[in-house]
């Protein structure tokens, strides 16, 4: 269900380097997995939050989550070409999979990806996700689950819009939670048409990040208890039995933000864009820093950079 596609897509900002095979037929289970993640002495690299680790502790306790398998874990990154891509399978127990997608970490280079968007038709790792489908499908036939929270719902999105129409008949749902949008042409293109009715984007209801660039009001609202752009943290979001608790509607403040945002960069012209993009980059890391925790130690560098 639903509440299951994103603990797959929140499961995926953990870093299974040497635990998990890059490789598609070679898999262990999400139980030995975990283990092994929480084992490492330097699991505090592995993860964003300490609320990754709860979760995983969670999975360990949760014996319908045990028999599930994993492989095919795919990490990449690259400053000097603003990518960061990465991905992981899930084999659930009826013989399908579910291919999740991580959303930004906290490189710098994954928040430049994002910013990118504003003017590029598409990044290096919505590429990336169209390649890791297809590749996936090469050497295996099950039935595929889409998702990812964040710009992993995005990628999620894309790649299911954009890959082989067989392998496009072979999807049965895609979970996009709170990503980004994309370009109107994008929206207006026939593969994301004849995806779009499996396409299940849930958004909190101060929704910021979910409501970047151009929707087609193809979403579900649901509830969380804490205000405005924290509330992009999938952590906090209500829910109840096996579902989340729904909202009717997006809160007026929500729609107010993005439509300024949104007005903005329909307004601006691509070198504008692109301009400001680049220009916002340099300052952050005038620094050397390499991720948002970084920039709080370059403090002068980046007063001087400004």
């Amino acid at each position: 269900n639903a509440v299951d596609a994103l603990i797959f897509s929140t499961l995926s900002y953990v870093g299974y380097d040497g635990i998990v095979s890059e490789e598609v037929c070679r898999w262990i289970t999400l139980e030995e997995a975990v283990r092994n993640v929480l084992e490492l002495p330097d699991l505090e690299k592995r993860i964003r939050v300490k609320r990754d680790i709860e979760l995983l502790e969670a999975v360990l306790e949760a014996p319908r989550f045990h028999r599930i398998g994993m492989s095919f874990y795919q990490n990449i990154l690259i400053p000097e070409e603003d990518t960061q891509f990465s991905a992981v399978t899930f084999y659930l127990e009826d013989g399908s999979a579910f291919l999740a997608f991580r959303g930004t970490d906290f490189t710098l280079t994954g928040w430049k990806e994002d910013f990118n968007m504003s003017f590029q038709e598409s990044v290096p790792a919505q590429r990336l996700a169209v390649k890791y489908v297809q590749e996936f499908c090469e050497v295996n036939s099950a039935p595929l689950y889409l998702g990812g929270h964040s710009k992993g719902g995005n990628l999620a999105v894309y790649a299911a819009a954009k890959c082989k129409e067989d392998v496009q008949q072979r999807i049965s749902r895609v979970y996009n939670n709170d990503g980004p949008g994309f370009s109107k042409a994008f929206l207006e293109s026939e593969g994301y048409i004849n995806i779009r009715s499996r396409i299940l984007k849930l958004v909190p209801q101060e929704s910021v990040v979910g409501m970047l660039l151009a929707n087609d009001n193809n979403f579900t609202v649901i509830y969380s208890k804490k205000s405005g752009v924290v509330q992009h943290n999938s952590f906090l979001w209500e829910v109840r039995g096996r579902h989340f608790v729904r909202r009717s509607e997006l809160a007026k403040k929500s729609l107010e933000l993005s439509n300024v945002i949104n007005s903005w960069i329909e307004e601006k012209d691509y070198e504008t864009r692109k301009n400001l993009i680049n220009v916002t980059y340099e300052i952050l890391t005038a620094s050397e820093a390499k991720t948002l925790t970084d920039i709080n130690k370059g403090y002068p560098a980046l007063f001087k950079a400004i």
